[in-house]
């Protein structure tokens, strides 16, 4: 009688859709949170390169002089556009190309940098080797935006600090100008 069930049971397939179904729902579950995780990270690199730049364009059509608290005001602009007044940081960096009178040799030269929840450059060597080459006088103006990200759901990833990089020069006027008072 064992034997005659056992072998009737190793036989029957009437059940065996419900065990692949009991695999396949946590693996198809898991698929379609990471693909929302990773397309929110996407979405949020995205989003920071977007209001990097609109930072850059917004900076390269000043006339006037800046200061403090016009970058602060970047900062917040920084802030509405990326959907997120988190840990959120942002950096101007003006660079300017000279010749050195000494040896007749054309450098880049920092002009001011302030940041805004990040240090400032007190040098280029840091950026120096992400500067496209320009004119000699020509000045460019080097925004950086730091965002942090965390993902919603635990898929793998864990949190991630986007920092973006837009480089502009200014249009309406020579330069950029930082006013200290």
């Amino acid at each position: 009688m064992t034997f005659k069930f056992t072998r009737r049971f190793a036989r029957d397939e009437d059940a065996s859709m419900s065990i692949e179904t009991l695999f396949a729902i946590p693996l198809l579950v898991w698929a379609i949170t990471a693909t929302f995780v990773f397309w929110d990270a996407f979405k949020t690199l995205t989003i920071s390169q977007k209001a990097t730049y609109t930072v850059a364009d917004m900076l390269s059509r000043e006339t006037n002089a800046i200061d403090g608290n016009y970058l602060t005001s970047m900062h917040e602009v920084f802030d509405f556009l990326a959907g997120d007044a988190g840990d959120n940081a942002i950096r101007v960096t003006v660079v300017t190309k000279t010749v050195n009178e000494d040896t007749q040799a054309e450098e880049l030269k920092l002009v001011w940098s302030q940041g805004s929840d990040v240090s400032a450059y007190t040098d280029l060597a840091s950026i120096q080797d992400r500067l496209p080459t320009i004119a000699v006088g020509e000045q460019m103006i080097v925004v950086e935006s730091e965002q942090e990200w965390s993902p919603g759901f635990d898929v793998g990833l864990g949190t991630y600090r986007f920092r973006k990089v837009a480089i502009a020069r200014p249009r309406f006027s020579p330069q950029l100008v930082w006013n200290n008072a």
